[in-house]
Parts: structure tokens; sequence; C-alpha cells
């Protein structure tokens, strides 16, 4: 954490020993974390860097006042007769106050930073925020003298929250001066009466860094909200980056979507996704990283009412991606539309030739007529290497898993024609039984390069893989009950594959169906 260098007023000192954002920090040695940093380090993993700041937390200052001289730096306006803001020792996210409001239909709750404040060396602005209800309106403004910026909407569940806000973006936009903020405020955009929630620890951010472990010869770095990843075979990075309209989408690897009604034609160019609704709402998480693979999972989702909906299942475009150490990339594409209005036709076409799960390799897919109201579908980007034309075989064409001892009949959820390989992971899928799972792999004519299993198990401690009598060492356990492994070199004939480890209770397990 960045060391104390002028006050931002005297709780903050006396509690946090935190720095005025954008100062220098003292060349001297760091003063050791107060225990209430060592609470927000542990309850906010944006923190881990280390390099945050707290703006406001709610906490009893040197006079012993319960959190009131922060209250005080709070303003609701327009304001209204239902307008409250009070100190709440009840419900705090850390340490022992929050600040409870009440904020009227149309008004905004306004945060008045003591002198100004320079944003310019973070990258995030976090809020701790509990909310009653499911929400998709939440929205903030940042102002400095002369300008003011809106974020877009984010999605707040119901119970205690950290509300993220990328505030890297605004070092682009002409005339906005990060180091001189005035003012922060908070709204909900569609409120229909009075919303209350709790407020605690608003804390400047800049988590910049790489995350780790990844595939070997692959990077992941995340900067703000926005992650960049590096592949092997591949000149360019790709770059998830959130949009003007809220949604995250991969630059000019982004597969364009058109949907559209029926009897109107595809058009020539262009996303075209108003169909599905104009408010709009993304979500960007990491699901795995690990030596094996990483996987991210990118959501589209459009509410179906102002301000909340009630199910997180409808009304959405999921994309999930899925790369692997050779420089495989898979994407699995789920088109949720419950409830919206009639599709008559969907095209995905990409920069790049992709093998489809649907069989074909082309740089589009048109589905026509579209058969609701889910859509699902999954293809390969091949790496540009010597190799391109085999893997891309290989997903087309994986050969058969013939297994001995397997649970009978599970198949994963992307497993498209239940043939133990799930396209939408780019994996082959078994399940143990009583610690135990045995299988042959049949190669294509070709062979098959570096194939990758997920075995489900529900295991604890060391798992054992072994093969033709020898032993798989790389094994990676995932939180799900399964576990990963690639047998190596080109498989060109049948292959014995055992799988033997210790099991406990049950867990979260992955996706199957019969």
């Amino acid at each position: 954490m960045r060391g104390p260098a002028l006050k931002i007023f005297a709780a903050c000192i006396s509690i946090l020993g935190c720095g005025v954002p954008g100062e220098q920090e003292p060349t001297g040695p760091k003063t050791s974390m107060p225990a209430l940093s060592v609470q927000q380090a542990g309850a906010y993993p944006e923190t881990v860097t280390g390099k945050f700041v707290c703006l406001a937390d709610f906490e009893d200052d040197a006079n012993g006042l319960r959190g009131s001289p922060q209250v005080e730096l709070f303003f609701i306006r327009p304001y209204r007769p239902e307008a409250k803001l009070s100190f709440s020792a009840d419900l705090a996210r850390t340490g022992s106050g929050a600040m409870g409001v009440t904020l009227p239909k149309a008004s905004e709750l306004v945060f008045v930073l003591p002198g100004y404040r320079n944003f310019s060396s973070y990258s995030l602005l976090s809020m701790a925020l509990y909310s009653e209800t499911l929400r998709d309106d939440l929205c903030i403004t940042v102002t400095t003298g002369a300008t003011s910026w809106t974020s877009n909407r984010l999605l707040v569940r119901p119970g205690w929250n950290t509300a993220l806000f990328d505030i890297q973006r605004l070092k682009s936009l002409p005339g906005f001066d990060l180091t001189s903020v005035r003012r922060i405020g908070l709204f909900f955009a569609d409120a229909a009466g009075p919303v209350r929630f709790n407020l605690d620890d608003i804390l400047l951010v800049d988590n910049g860094r790489e995350l780790k472990p990844v595939p070997k010869g692959m990077r992941l770095r995340k900067d703000g909200l926005d992650y960049t990843i590096w592949l092997p075979f591949r000149d360019e990075p790709i770059r998830l980056t959130q949009g003007g309209d809220g949604l995250w989408r991969l630059g000019s690897d982004q597969a364009t979507v058109q949907i559209v009604e029926p009897g109107l034609a595809l058009p020539a160019e262009g996303e075209r996704i108003e169909l599905m609704g104009r408010r709009r709402v993304g979500c960007l998480e990491v699901l795995e990283a690990n030596p094996v693979r990483l996987r991210l999972a990118n959501t589209w989702y459009f509410p179906t009412r102002a301000g909340e909906w009630a199910s997180l299942s409808v009304r959405r475009i999921r994309w999930e991606y899925t790369f692997y150490a050779n420089g495989c990339w898979l994407t699995y594409v789920e088109l949720n539309n419950s409830g919206g209005r009639e599709i008559g036709s969907v095209r995905m076409w990409l920069k790049d030739k992709a093998a489809w799960s649907a069989g074909a390799v082309s740089r589009d897919l048109v589905i026509r007529p579209f058969r609701g109201p889910v859509g699902r579908w999954s293809f390969l980007i091949a790496p540009k290497s010597l190799q391109e034309k085999t893997l891309r075989e290989n997903h087309l064409h994986p050969g058969a898993i013939e297994p001995t001892i397997a649970a009978p009949g599970l198949f994963a959820e992307g497993d498209c024609d239940r043939d133990g390989f799930d396209e939408s992971q780019g994996c082959y899928f078994l399940k143990a039984v009583k610690g135990h799972c045995r299988f042959t792999i049949v190669p294509p004519t070709a062979g098959l390069l570096e194939p990758v299993f997920r075995v489900a198990g529900q295991w604890q401690g060391a798992v054992s893989v072994s093969s033709q009598g020898l032993v798989i060492r790389e094994v990676t356990q995932l939180d799900d009950g399964t576990i990963l492994f690639i047998l190596p070199g080109w498989i060109r004939q049948p292959t014995a594959v055992e799988v033997v480890g210790q099991t406990g209770p049950t867990v979260n397990s992955p996706a199957i169906r019969r």
C-alpha cells in the first residue's frame, strides 16, 4: 500500500495510514499495514498488487465519532423527503462501520472529495455496495473542474458487491483531467422508487498485473477491467476490452454477430444485435487459469425490464473462450432469447477460418431459421503453425474414446453429438467410478496431436494418471471436482489410459447430461 503523504481526513490518517491519491510516495521505509487495511486487502482481490488507497471507510475517527466525519462528505441531489444518509454499525463489509443510504428516484449520491484528488496513477475505482435487490443500472460519475464522465451500467446482485469502475479509460478522453477530480457520484439509472443500500470502502486501485499460472508460452495480463492474452504462434495479442455499451469484445478477433427478425435479410456487414434489446450489461470473468489451459467467460446481458430482471439465465449471449498451450483457441457461444422477440436468422463470421461444431471449416456460420429460444455453437481457431491443419482436423474428427471403467451414459454439456468429445472446450470427458477410470483413445487415421482429457470424480489429494505404463506427471485439479491432463506426443494407435485417486464428498460437479 502507498504510505501517508497528505491528509485526506483525520480518520483516514489515524486508522488507515493511507496517502492522498496521486501524490508521490515517500522515499523512506514503509510503515506496517494497519488492521483495517489488511481486511481490505483480503476482501477485495483487485488490491493484490498492494497499490491502493482508501477514500472513505466509515470507521470511527480519532475522537471516537462513529464514522460521522466521512458521512458528512456525502449529500443527495436533488434532495427529497425520503432521502437518508446515516452511519451503520449493523452492516459493514470490513471494519465496524458503513454508510446506510436511501436514494430517491432520479437522485444522485455525491461524494465531495476533500480538495482535488489525483486519480491518474490508478486504474480502478472500487466500492463495496450492499444491495437488497438484483439490479442492472448502477452508474457512477467522476467530475473534474470542467468535465464529467458517466460510467457504463453495472450489474448488482443481492448482498455485498464489489463495484469496480474502470477509470483508466478516462486518460484518453479529451479535456478530462484525472489529476484534479473533485466529486464522485452514484445513481441507479432506472430506479422506479427509492433504492436502499449500504456503502463501504471506497478505494482507488492500481491493479495492473500478469496473472498466473497459465499454460507454457502464454501470458495473461489484467489492467482495470480489461484483459490481454498472448498466445503461442501469434504475433499480436488478443485484447478483451469493454466498449461504450458496456459489453466486452475482442477487437478485430471478435466474432461479428447478426440477428434479424423472420423475413428480413442478413446485412452485408457489421454487428446487428438490436433485436436482443437496447438495454445491455456486460460481465467478464476468468473461469480457469492453470498449466493446461486458460478459460474466460464473457456474457452480454439484455435485461427484459428497466433496472432489474428476474433471472440471469435469460436474454443473453454468452461467450466462453478456452486457450491451450499449442495455440488452439476454442469459443463456445450460447444465445438465450427466452422472452424476446422472434429471431429469424443468426450469422457469425470471423476474420480467419474456423472449424465449427457443425462440421464445416469456414469464416462464417449462418443459422436460418433459428429454432430457439436457445442456440449453442462452438468453433476452433487453430494456430498459424505447421500443425494448423492437423489440429483443425482433430477437432472435427476426434476419433473415439472407449471406456472400460467409467460412469455410463454421461456426457459433457458441450458434447453436441454425445461421442465423448466436448467440442465447446476441445477436450474428451469421462466420469470415474469410485476413484477409478480406465479407457482407450482410438485416434483417427491421421492421428491425434496432444489430446486433452477432463475426468470427473470428486478427487481429493493426488491423482495418478498413466498411459501404456508411463506416468503422466502434469495433472491439474479443478475446483469443480475434475482433473485435466494432456496425453503427450502424436497418438497414432489405440492407447490405454488409467486414472486412479482418492475421492471425497461431492462438490460442484461439472456440467454433464445423460
